[in-house]
């Protein structure tokens, strides 16, 4: 009977090795769980995701972290990135601190401030993304270093990964005749259409989540 681990359960374990590593260093980063899948939508990849109390377990409920197939096929510097990343939203969680905005997509400066707890910056110079906002942050060398043995262990544990490439064609649907732009609040599930200078002159405001509408792009 062979003992080599099976690939699924060894990407999995380096995972959670590298996640304890980083809770080394920052104890209010929360306990996850793990799980991969492709990452792909349409023309675009998601390379992670923080999803709050997720996993109902006997002692309570737990987080999930998401570590798309397609983020494992990256430099295992960078899959370091996104796990520093996503714990940038577990500690924002934890603290109660509103790090985006857009269902999720926009990344503002709390983000920032918090990612730079956990060794990651925004790059000097450049600009905001009209869309994900702050979101690219990076490695410092200080933090690279640090973590020179996560990385490696992250390269080791890469038992499998997915190819990048274009997800299949989405099916064709009809599409709406309303002309007015679609807006939505941070519930993800809730929208309005309404003409900009509405939300221009003065904030819609949701009843459930408390926070306005904002134009989706």
């Amino acid at each position: 009977m062979s003992t080599t681990q099976d690939p699924g359960s060894l990407i999995v374990s380096t995972l959670e090795k590298a996640w304890k590593d980083i809770q080394v260093q920052a104890p209010d980063v929360p306990n996850v769980i793990f799980i991969t899948g492709t990452g792909l939508d349409k023309d675009s990849v998601r390379w992670g995701h923080f999803h709050a109390s997720q996993w109902v377990t006997e002692s309570g409920r737990l987080h999930e972290l998401f570590i798309s197939g397609e983020a494992l096929n990256r430099e295992p510097a960078e899959t370091m990135t996104t796990l520093l990343h996503e714990a940038t939203h577990g500690l924002a969680h934890e603290r109660g601190i509103k790090d985006t905005s857009r269902r999720g997509k926009y990344h503002n400066q709390r983000f920032v401030k918090l990612a730079k707890e956990l060794g990651l910056t925004w790059p000097e110079g450049q600009t905001s993304d009209k869309t994900r906002g702050y979101s690219a942050v990076a490695m410092t060398p200080e933090t690279e270093e640090r973590y020179a043995s996560t990385i490696e262990a992250l390269k080791e544990g890469r038992a499998a990964w997915r190819e990048l490439g274009l997800a299949p064609a989405a099916e064709v649907t009809v599409k709406s005749k309303n002309t007015k732009p679609k807006a939505s609040c941070i519930c993800g599930d809730r929208f309005i259409w309404t003409a900009r200078r509405t939300l221009e002159e003065a904030p819609v405001i949701c009843g459930i989540c408390e926070e306005p509408f904002e134009i989706m792009e």
